[in-house]
């Protein structure tokens, strides 16, 4: 059964990113580590399977950009290439949410 607090979360989440992805005051780097916080705490568990598993594929493409990494602390995404950041970037920010009925 779907949660609509769920959904609500992940469109404000979708927003947010959508923000920090378009906000020229941040560096790519900064880009990249904000996009991911935007969706922590996602309530997996209140969305339908196949939205599920749509945003699970999108951590898990991410988690593949980071893995070719060692991540300690945020300065150390400024050690990432400018692809691989856009790529994180580039697949958060087209992980949208269903249109609200």
């Amino acid at each position: 059964m779907a949660d609509e607090a769920a959904y609500r979360q992940w469109r404000e989440s979708a927003k947010a990113v959508k923000a920090i992805a378009a906000d020229d005051g941040l560096a790519l780097w900064e880009k990249a580590r904000k996009v991911n916080q935007a969706y922590a705490g996602l309530a997996l568990e209140g969305l339908q399977s196949k939205h599920r598993h749509k945003v699970l594929a999108a951590f898990g493409k991410v988690n593949s950009v980071f893995a070719k990494y060692t991540i300690n602390s945020f300065d150390d995404y400024q050690q990432m290439s400018d692809g691989d950041l856009r790529e994180i970037v580039d697949t958060v920010r087209a992980l949208m949410p269903p249109k609200a009925k």
